[in-house]
């Protein structure tokens, strides 16, 4: 069964739990816990078909490592001529790390803390 199938089915079947669970409700209001409990099921039910439905890549080669950045550390970064009249400013003129919130120093193209590149403004 097809990733995007399953997922069609699973709505179709929502709709029909879902306009059950209200005819219960409305038709025969001495039963409105067990509809309750039919939308609970059903919600957690399709929760965990979903997880399984999940599109996956493709599995990580046994040699990659499993706590790196997947941002170069320091990178190379052409960056377009200034209009005149206008001063160059530093690429961590906000003082900080926008991803992990360590200090950085001015003119610091990547945090050396969690090696993100850092943007320039």
């Amino acid at each position: 069964m097809a990733s995007g199938y399953g997922r069609f089915w699973l709505s179709i079947v929502g709709l029909v739990v879902l306009g059950v669970s209200f005819y219960i409700i409305f038709a025969y209001s001495q039963y409105t816990e067990v509809a309750f409990g039919l939308l609970i099921g059903w919600m957690v039910t399709n929760f965990v078909v979903l997880y399984y439905l999940r599109p996956r890549g493709p599995p990580l080669p046994s040699n990659h490592p499993s706590g790196a950045s997947p941002f170069p550390s320091s990178s190379p970064v052409a960056s377009a001529p200034l209009p005149s009249g206008s001063s160059s400013s530093s690429s961590s003129a906000v003082g900080f790390c926008i991803y992990c919130a360590n200090p950085v120093p001015p003119g610091t193209r990547a945090c050396p803390s969690c090696g993100h590149t850092l943007p320039q403004w």
